[in-house]
Parts: C-alpha cells; sequence; structure tokens
C-alpha cells in the first residue's frame, strides 16, 4: 500500500489494492465484479458463481431488482423519447463532461449513450479496485447494503441526496464512487472489459498508475480510476474516466495539471446539475468560457453554468420545464436568481417531462432544463 499526496484542494482516495494492478484478471473477470456488484447473473464457471450462494447477496439480488425496475420506469423511460428527439440529431459521440457529478452516471449515460469517452469529475474518492475474495461474508454484505443505501435516491426522485452518498462511499469494504460505476454500467447493458487506476501527471498527462501509486516513477496529482467497456452492438471499446478533485477556478488554466488534462479536450458533450450554483461565482468566469469554447451540447439546470454566457450568436438554446426562483440550500440560502433566465422561460418553455436537478427539491417538483447547441 502506499500514500498518495495530492495537490492542495484535490480529495483522492488513500489506498489502492496491490492485486489491481498485473495480467492475472481478464475481461471476464472485470464483466463479473460488476455484474456480481449489480445484481445480476454471472459467468457459471466464473469465480464469483461461489459469492452468489450466500443469503446476504440474494437479499441483495432482489433489492437491486427492484431498485433498478424503479429506476428504469420513473427516470430512464422518461428521458429516452426525450434525447431521441432533441439530442440524438445532434450528438457527436465524441466526449461528455460532467463536471460536479458525484456518482451519477446514469443521467450521463442516459441522456448521451454511446459516447467514445465520459469524463465524470467531482470531490468524492474514487474507491480502490476491490477484492471481494478477501471479504468475509458480513464484510461483503455491509459494503453491498452500503452502496445500496447511497444510491437509493437516484431511484426515488432522480437525485443524489449528497450527505448520504458521502457517507456511505465511505465504508471500509466497497467505498468510493467505483463500486457505483461498475452496477450503473451493468444495469445499462454494458460489458466491462478492464478497470484500472490512473492519474494525472503534472503536466497534465493521463496515465494508468503503476505498482507503488507512481506515474512513470512521479506521484500523480490527481487520481481516478478507468473502466473500459464495450456498448451493445458495437466491436468498439469506449471508457469511462472518474477524476476525484475539486474544480477550482484554474481548472481550466494551462497553469495545472488538471487545467492541461482539460483544455486538450474538444467537442465536448456536457452535462450538469444540482451543481451547487459554484459557476455562478464570479471567479470560476475564466472556467466557464473556456469549457463553453469547447463545447458542442450542453444540458443543464438552472444551477450549472449562468444564462447569461450562453450566447444565442453561438448557440442555439431550447428551454424547458419551470423557473422563477432557484431552489434555496442549506449551505446556499441565497442562490443567484437569475432574473434573465426567469424572462426568457416565460412563455418560451416547453414542459419537462422528467425530474432534472434540483427541481426535485421544489414542492411542486416542478424542474428546469436548459438545452443549448453550437451552431455551425
Amino acid at each position: 500500500m502506499h500514500k498518495l499526496y495530492p495537490l492542495a484542494g484535490i480529495i483522492v482516495s488513500c489506498f489502492f489494492s496491490l492485486q489491481a494492478f498485473g495480467n492475472t484478471r481478464n475481461s471476464i473477470y472485470w464483466n463479473d465484479m460488476a455484474r456480481f456488484l449489480a445484481g445480476l447473473p454471472v459467468s457459471a464457471s466464473g469465480q464469483f458463481e461461489q459469492l452468489t450462494k450466500s443469503k446476504s447477496y440474494q437479499h441483495h439480488k432482489i433489492k437491486m431488482d427492484e431498485y433498478w425496475e424503479r429506476v428504469k420506469k420513473g427516470n430512464i423511460a422518461q428521458i429516452i423519447p426525450w434525447r431521441v428527439r432533441y439530442i440524438e440529431p445532434h450528438f457527436n459521440r465524441d466526449t461528455v463532461l460532467y463536471p460536479l457529478s458525484g456518482g451519477d452516471f446514469i443521467n450521463m449515460y442516459t441522456f448521451y449513450p454511446g459516447a467514445r469517452r465520459y469524463i465524470m469529475i467531482s470531490r468524492e474518492p474514487e474507491g480502490k479496485i476491490p477484492d471481494l475474495f478477501a471479504l468475509s461474508e458480513s464484510q461483503l454484505a455491509c459494503g453491498l447494503q452500503s452502496i445500496r443505501s447511497c444510491i437509493w435516491s437516484i431511484a426515488s426522485v432522480n437525485y443524489f441526496v449528497t450527505k448520504a452518498m458521502r457517507a456511505e462511499m465511505k465504508n471500509r469494504y466497497l467505498g468510493g464512487t467505483l463500486p457505483v460505476y461498475l452496477i450503473y454500467a451493468s444495469r445499462l447493458g454494458l460489458t466491462i472489459t478492464n478497470i484500472e487506476p490512473v492519474g494525472i501527471s503534472k503536466e497534465g498527462m493521463l496515465f494508468t498508475i503503476e505498482r507503488g501509486g507512481t506515474i512513470k516513477g512521479e506521484r500523480p496529482v490527481i487520481t481516478g480510476n478507468r473502466i473500459s467497456f464495450i456498448v451493445p452492438g458495437s466491436n468498439s471499446t469506449s471508457e469511462l474516466l472518474y477524476l476525484s478533485m475539486y474544480i477550482t477556478p484554474k481548472s481550466m488554466d494551462y497553469e495545472t495539471p488538471e487545467g492541461k488534462f482539460l483544455l486538450s479536450l474538444s467537442r465536448i458533450n456536457v452535462i450538469i446539475k444540482s451543481a451547487v450554483y459554484l459557476f455562478h461565482r464570479t471567479k470560476y468566469e475564466p472556467f466557464v468560457r473556456a469549457l463553453l469554447q469547447r463545447t458542442t451540447m450542453l444540458i443543464e439546470d438552472d444551477s450549472g453554468i449562468p444564462f447569461r454566457y450562453l450566447n444565442p450568436d453561438v448557440f442555439s438554446i431550447k428551454l424547458f420545464g419551470t423557473f422563477d426562483t432557484p431552489i434555496r440550500l442549506k449551505e446556499i440560502p441565497n442562490p443567484p436568481k437569475q432574473p434573465d433566465l426567469a424572462k426568457a422561460m416565460e412563455g418560451n418553455s416547453t414542459p419537462l417531462p422528467f425530474s432534472f436537478g434540483y427541481g426535485v427539491l421544489r414542492k411542486d417538483r416542478q424542474s428546469n432544463l436548459i438545452f443549448a447547441i453550437r451552431q455551425q
């Protein structure tokens, strides 16, 4: 085990399992591990079959089936027709970026399916690659229970309860965002082919972390995980990259490692929701403008990028749902009011058939969604 020395302001997980390295694990192993966590059938002759026999796992499987039925009916089934109509005709399927994502791969993939690369960024720890066979039955049951507690709110209101998510992701046995992503990827029908810890160097380069926790001998300043997968009906491999880090005003600046990495991206499809109004702070304007310069398509609620930054000469903008005043949060009692957005919504908004962002916290449960496409 090793200690990672992160850049100031960056949150990382404490340890990686050394068993994550080497060539002893193949794509069948990774896919079966993800399916096991998701409560789905695993290979009959595979290593994980033996772990499915316990009563606690049978309980997990039943609960996960119930959970996913609620997710499909309450969230995914509502989003897909909207996506087919508005997103698919313009989606370039290159890179999708989700700042302040938490564990929300479901919305990211449901809105933007079949992309080449998904990049998720948030402060939650990425989690180590678990060795499920090293856990006792009670330890595994405890870890699975924590995961269920973490993800349950997505099924009920399509919204991660941050306090619960952060508490449960700290569990000792299946911690971090990694187990959540593996569950969602499997339940969405993706075939996992590889999982590896990754890091960003001081030069902003993304590398696989080696034994000893280094990148070619250098300690990474940002750490995360990369999940490689195959989409049904495709022969090509896509990837989900999760980076555990704070987003600062200089996170899209060549002065920072993450800025060098993010500025190398182009033709980005962006999703932002429940973003604690971070990008409304004046000091984040350089970050927002640099991101918009590289954005092809944007989906967000009012807590994301301020409406005033969306130039109608650059972006074709369509508004959905209801917005008059922003949602007050405990830590943000006076959120930005955005009268320009409220005025634009008057008589120009199309009904939104699903919950999105902070709208679920309103008494009337009415959400808003801003959809912007770069004009060619």
